[in-house]
């Protein structure tokens, strides 16, 4: 049998709630794991809310007929992306180098939760660019 879930009347709102409840079943599954010292079973929770909502969200458009998300969606995912990265690097760049050079004259210590944050920045910086580099080269 050759059916689609476009045939069985998934939507666009009905999508966007079943993962946006997923995300919340999650959040809440990890929180109370947190509060009831059960980090474990939180954290299993979590992560299956979040994988089956990953799944449906990079699979449930390839399998189905009904248009999930038009134009307007992308364009603002688009500007959303676009900010978020374009504040990211500004405060990067702006706050990084200063640090550095507090940092080597004795005015600033640096410490490791600091370099992970920069070395996690600059990985997204990379990542971001090899991302680009392929978008560019593919088109």
């Amino acid at each position: 049998m050759n059916t689609t879930l476009g045939s069985v009347g998934i939507d666009k709102r009905a999508y966007e709630r079943i993962t946006w409840i997923l995300v919340a079943f999650g959040c809440l599954g990890l929180w109370l794991g947190m509060y009831l010292d059960a980090q474990l079973v939180g954290t299993i929770t979590y992560l299956v809310a979040v994988w089956t909502m990953m799944g449906i969200v990079f699979g449930l458009p390839r399998v189905t007929e009904t248009k999930l998300s038009d134009e307007r969606d992308e364009a603002y995912h688009n500007r959303a992306s676009g900010l978020m990265f374009s504040i990211t690097a500004i405060v990067t760049i702006s706050v990084v180098p200063a640090l550095y050079v507090l940092d080597a004259g004795g005015y600033f210590t640096i410490t490791s939760t600091m370099w992970g944050g920069i070395y996690v920045l600059s990985a997204l910086a990379l990542l971001y660019g090899l991302c680009y580099g392929i978008v560019l080269w593919r088109n």
